[in-house]
């Protein structure tokens, strides 16, 4: 009797970092699903807020790229305006300090979602049945 010993320890490692890339990338996904849809509610409403639309159009996540020891990626969007109403600002008009968090807010809210989006890609990737 014979026994033959493979090392499949690269292929592992490679499918386990791709596996973690893909599923950042798809819990990035929900947090920028969920950013939107807070556009679509509360103070913007209504046109308030004129670059309502322009924001939710221009949301955006990076793909994952590597960083020290893992993956990083980014969820944002290139419209100004969005940060003055996420930290707060005074308005000219109103002569008052304004603030409407969308992002923050949006963020805790899908953590879970965030979470089990992750883990479902790194599952299916991974062989898990």
């Amino acid at each position: 009797m014979s026994v033959t010993v493979v090392d499949n320890r690269r292929q592992a490692v490679a499918r386990a970092d791709n596996a973690g890339m893909l599923g950042l990338a798809a819990a990035a996904n929900v947090l920028r699903n969920a950013v939107v849809k807070q556009f679509g509610s509360s103070y913007y409403l209504g046109g308030r807020f004129r670059s309502t639309l322009f924001v939710k159009q221009r949301t955006y996540y990076l793909t994952p790229y590597r960083a020290g020891d893992g993956w990083e990626t980014q969820v944002g969007t290139p419209v100004i305006q969005a940060l003055y109403w996420e930290l707060g600002h005074q308005n000219l008009f109103t002569r008052k300090h304004e603030r409407v968090q969308i992002w923050e807010p949006a963020a805790l809210s899908s953590i879970g979602a965030m979470r089990a989006a992750y883990a479902r890609v790194v599952a299916r990737l991974m062989g898990a049945a």
